[in-house]
């Protein structure tokens, strides 16, 4: 009903201006997921073959259900160790849409790792590939016929980038740090009057967690996930979940600011891993959305003649 009220190119100004201040507060540039304790390799490729096994993971995420525009991600990795060389290697596609604008990044991972004490080792990874930022704003409803839009309504940028990792890990805890893209590629073209975007920002994750034992057939499971983007407030989730019997995982949720959550795992068979979760949005958009649902699934293939752990807690 407002944007009804509002001339066509004052709306898609305001659109835009909105769009990309959302990405500024919440880090959506690179997209987010509340389940990251289940992929570390997409933010950090030194995760890259520390489970020892050929790991498939794919995520969808579909983000403020109801609202027009919401974002919309989904990403397909796959990561593994190289025997015999302390090596892991990985690669992940990641698909994001939001509004008018889409991303597709491919990147390759790379990890070498340490053992620094009989039950730790620490790794080293490298991250490179491509960002596909396409942006189309003839799918706005009336954008065909406005003048703005007919100049710089449509256009497509090939960013290539780099990222690096450390990653401190056991069979019970796990740090880490990374910044999956150091170069921070500009976001406009000479040519384009629309400069409501500037450049892709660099995000930096702290991630944490660990494993203490409860009692027969339970484990209690916290981890936290640090995002900082220059220009940008602190981002902080804290999850906790129990795991029952070596096959349920069952938690929560809270972002700072943003919103809270349940989610739950269910290792089916020692390979096949299928999990779920919801978020209710505590922020200004709370009134204008049915929450987040996020679905994941994760198999293992063991390597033939090779000692892995079962359950694997990260």
């Amino acid at each position: 009903m407002i944007y009804r009220k509002i001339d066509l190119k004052k709306g898609i100004i305001i659109l835009l201006m909105l769009l990309f201040n959302i990405w500024n507060a919440t880090a959506q540039q690179d997209p987010m997921f509340t389940q990251y304790m289940h992929n570390p390799v997409s933010i950090n490729p030194a995760y890259a073959g520390s489970r020892g096994t050929l790991n498939f993971v794919a995520m969808n995420r579909q983000q403020w259900v109801g609202l027009d525009g919401a974002p919309k991600t989904l990403t397909i990795s796959v990561n593994s160790p190289f025997t015999g060389y302390n090596v892991g290697i990985g690669l992940s596609l990641i698909y994001d849409q939001i509004g008018p604008t889409k991303q597709t990044g491919i990147y390759a991972d790379y990890s070498y790792h340490l053992k620094v004490s009989d039950r730790s080792k620490l790794s080293f990874g490298l991250k490179g590939g491509v960002n596909i930022f396409d942006v189309n704003l003839f799918n706005l409803r009336g954008g065909q016929n406005d003048e703005l839009i007919l100049l710089n309504g449509k256009r497509t940028m090939y960013l290539p980038n780099i990222g690096v990792g450390t990653y401190l890990y056991s069979n019970r805890y796990y740090l880490g740090f990374s910044i999956p893209k150091l170069l921070q590629n500009s976001l406009s073209d000479n040519g384009n009057t629309l400069k409501a975007a500037n450049k892709e920002n660099r995000h930096i994750f702290l991630t944490g967690g660990f494993v203490v034992d409860l009692g027969e057939g339970v484990k209690f499971k916290p981890s936290t996930t640090i995002r900082m983007v220059t220009g940008s407030p602190v981002s902080a989730e804290f999850s906790a979940a129990l795991l029952l019997q070596e096959r349920l995982w069952v938690g929560a949720m809270y972002r700072l600011g943003d919103s809270f959550g349940g989610m739950v795992k269910f290792d089916i068979t020692d390979q096949l891993s299928l999990g779920y979760s919801y978020d209710l949005t505590n922020s200004l958009l709370s009134p204008y959305n049915q929450g987040t649902h996020e679905v994941f699934i994760s198999y293992d293939v063991a390597f033939r003649n090779r000692k892995t752990l079962s359950p694997r807690y990260f």
